[in-house]
């Protein structure tokens, strides 16, 4: 029986994923009852030459190749429908598992049948400096997932898919898929599967060891990425309508959680690009987008971006423009 499978998308990470599967390989499992699924998104240099020497030893590490590159979210989905282990990971290319706790955290899904583990982690500072990091609250403990959500999840907490161990069977059953095509694809998928869960299993441990990147998608600062944060915060809102079935309070969260997201990837849009004049206005402004539709606002920024990144109007204008779209074009 494989009992876990690890996903690990890949893209141009030739210098770094031999770390990665170096931690994978020392878990302590046999051979049999692990398998790591690589996942080439399309790199220039493939993860099949990247990865030759390990393929030749390892009959336990399979590659699929995207025919084109379509981002983190599309190589989970394709990592979940080819995986067969009882519980599924996720790691990035660069970042390590802590393979001792990993393990342990696995027997403890296994024995419990938990839909969700929910796991601390550790984050590697490009100094080398360690911190540890995860909820601190309960350990080893078996909880419900609308418990969950209304008593220990915490907005600002790193909602990341590698500090999670996911039964395989959920999952499917839920089939809730990441988001394809953008960044910021993860905690809006997260958060989704905590409500649906039945049981989450909290593991006070860190299994896994995030490399904090200066380079990373995380950290670039190029517009397309704010206007995914502006999609990641509209996404949170859709599904807080659907989530109000289950818990009013977490629906509330996410809500609001959403509108921080917009907020912010607006404000980080405008910045980036220098628009310093409409960045000094931004303040005053922002009173009044919180009063409005937010659904009909998320859905003219996505789809009408040249609002968002306000080539052609001061901010008075954009809220004018909205406004108009709103009542025009939003039906």
């Amino acid at each position: 029986m494989i009992k876990i499978s690890y996903i690990i998308p890949y893209y141009k990470g030739q210098k770094e994923i031999h770390h990665c599967l170096d931690s994978i390989l020392s878990i302590g499992l046999p051979e049999n009852e692990f398998e790591i699924i690589v996942i080439d998104d399309c790199s220039p240099i493939s993860a099949e030459t990247a990865l030759s020497e390990y393929i030749i030893k390892n009959k336990n590490i399979h590659i699929t190749r995207h025919k084109q590159n379509k981002r983190q979210g599309a190589a989970k989905n394709t990592g979940i429908n080819l995986a067969h282990g009882e519980y599924i990971a996720f790691a990035d290319q660069d970042d390590e598992i802590i393979a001792q706790k990993s393990q342990k955290a696995l027997d403890f899904a296994l024995k419990m049948n938990v839909d969700i583990l929910t796991c601390n982690f550790k984050i590697r500072k490009e100094n080398g400096e360690l911190i540890d990091y995860g909820l601190q609250k309960g350990d080893r403990t078996i909880i419900s997932g609308k418990d969950f959500c209304e008593q220990l999840f915490e907005p600002e907490y790193n909602l990341a898919p590698w500090s999670n161990l996911y039964k395989r069977e959920f999952l499917h059953k839920v089939a809730r898929y990441f988001e394809e095509n953008v960044l910021m694809e993860d905690s809006d998928w997260i958060a989704w599967h905590y409500i649906h869960a039945d049981v989450v299993g909290i593991f006070n441990s860190p299994i896994y060891t995030w490399a904090m990147n200066s380079y990373s998608i995380t950290h670039s600062l190029h517009y397309v990425n704010r206007a995914d944060w502006i999609k990641f915060g509209y996404r949170k809102i859709r599904d807080a309508q659907l989530y109000k079935k289950k818990s009013n309070i977490f629906a509330e969260i996410m809500t609001e959680d959403g509108k921080q997201n917009i907020i912010g990837g607006m404000k980080k849009l405008w910045k980036v690009d220098n628009y310093r004049l409409f960045y000094r206005h931004l303040d005053n402004t922002l009173p009044e987008l919180q009063k409005m539709n937010w659904s009909g606002i998320t859905k003219i920024l996505i789809n009408h971006p040249i609002l968002t990144l306000a080539f052609l109007y001061p901010i008075g204008s954009i809220i004018k423009k909205i406004r108009h779209a709103k009542a025009n074009i939003i039906k």
